[in-house]
Formats: C-alpha cells, sequence, structure tokens
C-alpha cells in the first residue's frame, strides 16, 4: 500500500519548501525521513516535484521598456523568482545533507584516556575501548555517532553540533561541555557547563543545562534529572570517595570507573531511595564489588562478563 502521509506532515513539508533554513524544522523533516523508506520516498519525491515546478523558465533577453505602470507587477515577479531560487538553493541543501559522506572511524586502543580533535572548537576525550565515527568533512558538517564507552565533549563550535545517541534520539549543541556513557543497550548524558538539546524522534525536546543527567534504556522513554554528583565522570576523575549519596549515582561511577556493568532489577528498585556513605578509591573491582555488597547488606549476583546484579534475596 502507498505511503498515506497525515496533513500534519504535508503541512511539516510545505512549511520546510518555504523556510528550508529553519533549524528547527530542519530537524523535523530529518526525524521524519529517518522513520522509514516510504516516509524518505515520499519526502524526497514531494521536494523533487517542487523543484521540478516551481523554478520559473528564464526567458531570452529583449530590450525594452517598462511602462510606468506595470512598474509594480515586474518588481514583484523577479522577487518571487529570488525567492523561489533561494527556496530552492535550501532543497537542494536537504538532499546534499542527505547524500552518504566518507566516515572516520575512532577506537581507543591505548589502553589509557586518549585525546581526539575533530575539528577546532570540539575536544574529545576518551576513556580506553570508547569507540565512535564522524565524517570527514567535520569542520563544515559536524556529526558524530557515538558507538560505546565513556567520552568528555568540550564543544565551542560555530555550526550546531548534531551528535546521534541511539535510534531515537539526537543531541545538539553549540557550546557546552559533558560526558556520555554508551552501551549496548542504554546511553547517559551528563551536562557539566552549557545547553544541550535532545531531540526525540518524536518530535519532543529536552533541555539540559549544568548538573543535569539524561538517560534512555532500550525500549525504555526518556529519563532527566538534576544529580548531586558528578559520578558519571569517575572513570576520567577518579574520584570514588561518596558521602550521602543517591545509590545510583555511586552505581554509575563504578561502573564507569572499573568498567562494570552494576545492575538494579525492578525487583529492587527501592534500593534506589537509599543513600551511600563509602570509599572505594584505591580498591580493586573485586575489592569494591564486595564492600559495596557490605555497606548494602544485600546479595550481590555475578551474571556474566562483568554484570552484576543488585537483588533483595
Amino acid at each position: 500500500m502507498m505511503y498515506q502521509p497525515e496533513q500534519d506532515i504535508d503541512d511539516l513539508i510545505s512549511g520546510y519548501i518555504h523556510a528550508p533554513h529553519d533549524p528547527l524544522l530542519q530537524e523535523q523533516i530529518d526525524v521524519f525521513h529517518s522513520e522509514g523508506p516510504e516516509q524518505a520516498a515520499y519526502l524526497e519525491s514531494r521536494l523533487a516535484a517542487w523543484l521540478a515546478e516551481g523554478v520559473p523558465v528564464q526567458e531570452g533577453s529583449t530590450s525594452f521598456v517598462i511602462p510606468s505602470s506595470s512598474r509594480r507587477v515586474f518588481n514583484r515577479k523577479w522577487l518571487m523568482t529570488a525567492v523561489v531560487l533561494i527556496v530552492a538553493a535550501g532543497v537542494l541543501l536537504y538532499f546534499y545533507r542527505q547524500a552518504p559522506a566518507e566516515q572516520i572511524q575512532y577506537v581507543n586502543n591505548t589502553g589509557h584516556v586518549d585525546t581526539l580533535l575533530p575539528a577546532p572548537g570540539c575536544t574529545v576525550i576518551t576513556d580506553r575501548g570508547a569507540s565512535l565515527r564522524y565524517p570527514a568533512g567535520f569542520t563544515a558538517n559536524p556529526e558524530l555517532y557515538m558507538e560505546g564507552g565513556n567520552t568528555w565533549f568540550e564543544v565551542a563550535l560555530p555550526v550546531r553540533l548534531r551528535m546521534q545517541l541511539d535510534e531515537h534520539t539526537d543531541l545538539y549543541t553549540l557550546n557546552a561541555v559533558f560526558t556520555l556513557h554508551k552501551t549496548n543497550t542504554l546511553f547517559k548524558i551528563l551536562v557539566i557547563k552549557g545547553k544541550v538539546t535532545l531531540l526525540q524522534h518524536n518530535g519532543k525536546k529536552v533541555y539540559l543545562t549544568a548538573n543535569m543527567l539524561a538517560k534512555r534504556e532500550r525500549h525504555q522513554p526518556l529519563q532527566f534529572k538534576t544529580v548531586k554528583s558528578q559520578s558519571l565522570l569517575a572513570w576520567k576523575t577518579g574520584r570514588l570517595a561518596f558521602r550521602d549519596t543517591p545509590l545510583e549515582e555511586v552505581i554509575d561511577a563504578l561502573n564507569s570507573y572499573y568498567h562494570l556493568d552494576i545492575q538494579v532489577p525492578p525487583s529492587a528498585a527501592g534500593l534506589y531511595k537509599r543513600n551511600l556513605t563509602a570509599d572505594f578509591e584505591n580498591r580493586s573491582a573485586e575489592e569494591t564489588l564486595a564492600l559495596l555488597q557490605r555497606a548494602l547488606k544485600v546479595p550481590l549476583v555475578k551474571d556474566s562478563g562483568n554484570r552484576y546484579y543488585i537483588t533483595l534475596k
């Protein structure tokens, strides 16, 4: 069955045609284009049809005198021609943005923290094992896809950075400092300075400022809140001493620093109401797990690899 758009989709495309340089419309068009092949084909056919029909044919040059009564009509005609050409350029820019670009793949295999400079004004500090990719023309097209690991971003760009966090969420910022933790099943982002915008594929936006954390687990809605500590940065700072700190923030720190995957299942979610005072610094992962179990006085069960579950029995 041929794709049948709703009226608001047609209104969105019409709005983009008339204002292709509007950042919000660009974001919404990108979201619609990425929803599926039928949506992408419909959007591209609408834009192509507009280009075919909307650009006026240039007439041959002829010397003539414009009667004074016709000058206003003439001026309006050429004003409309200029508007059409500007919009056509915007539509062509859209197709250019959709064209695949050469990607640079980066993986931190150094065994220690490393620094990456994709372009002036964008510093990325990566934990060991972190991986990401970005286009070769990052300066003109600052886009980045985070694949996994812990990273620190310091961004001060003239063009807005776009980062794909998962299949449902994109990040946008011009000027911010933040850290990101990404696995196959979730992402967490903590803003240290500035502001970032999270655009969800349903069109909803979330604005994050300093000391705000957002996370999304697979098949779960986006969550965000203000946090007491910068525990998600433990992999970079090494700070593992906590005083009356929410358990979830403590677990974030231990997971990032020791590359663990400590989880609290729904049956034990009540533990998140607890605060913890403990010092895990200068300890091995095994010593830390044992100390955490003693501090919580609940079982800590190993699943597989580096994954552990905190349970109530």
